[in-house]
């Protein structure tokens, strides 16, 4: 009876670990990211990483010329909800960088100012195949406070308030397939000051902003 009994007990250990190890294995596949089983324009929402781009093109280039900015990228996050896309840590300095014209003094700006957020309004479409979400974004102006150090020795910094414009370029959209979307947008011109006495940045290069990024978080809705 030994003899019989003995396989029987080693061979029920090794079936609950057998089990165990199934249900470990079905429980990574769950993890993966899956299509949501409805597509609304809901299924955009949450928190999103990747790069930011930009370029810009000077009047004697014309819109053929290749211009400068930052083709390697920047990362940034952002989020989307029902109807804005926030960015996080938005790269100013190519905009601070055209109002004082030096390096030095454009990185001492930017790490002076921090972190810059700025967000987008959006309206959402679904196409009618559901594989992707058209976005028409409506841009409001990017303000900003800077201080500006001063050359003399002694002498307060300077408080300068920067209203940039804004306009939204073509072919926003989310893919639902991978959670990735992409937008564009231009700063189109740079006006110094406050109130009456506002007056646009002469010789401002409009400067194009590319966002790519991929759904790193849904955010549930209900």
């Amino acid at each position: 009876m030994r003899k019989v009994f003995k396989p029987v007990r080693l061979f029920i250990p090794m079936l609950l670990l057998g089990c165990s190890l199934g249900f470990v294995a079905c429980s990574d596949d769950e993890d993966e990211q899956k299509l949501p089983d409805e597509v609304t324009t809901e299924s955009m929402y949450g928190e999103y990483l990747g790069k930011i781009t930009s370029s810009s093109v000077s009047s004697s280039e014309g819109e053929d010329g290749e211009g400068e900015g930052t083709p390697e990228g920047t990362d940034i996050s952002g989020t989307i909800n029902n109807d804005t896309v926030y960015l996080e840590n938005f790269p100013i300095k190519d905009i601070v960088m055209s109002v004082v014209k030096d390096e030095n003094l454009t990185n001492q700006i930017v790490e002076a100012v921090g972190e810059v957020d700025y967000k987008i309004g959006y309206e959402p479409t679904l196409t009618s195949a559901k594989d992707s979400i058209k976005m028409a974004l409506n841009p409001e102006s990017l303000k900003l406070s800077i201080a500006i150090p001063s050359t003399t020795e002694g002498e307060e910094a300077q408080t300068l308030s920067i209203e940039v414009k804004v306009e939204a370029g073509e072919g926003a959209g989310y893919a639902v397939e991978n959670g990735n979307v992409k937008f564009n947008f231009t700063a189109t011109e740079v006006l110094l000051g406050e109130g009456e006495e506002q007056n646009p940045l002469p010789d401002f290069n409009a400067t194009t902003f590319n966002c790519d990024m991929n759904q790193s978080r849904v955010t549930p809705h209900f």
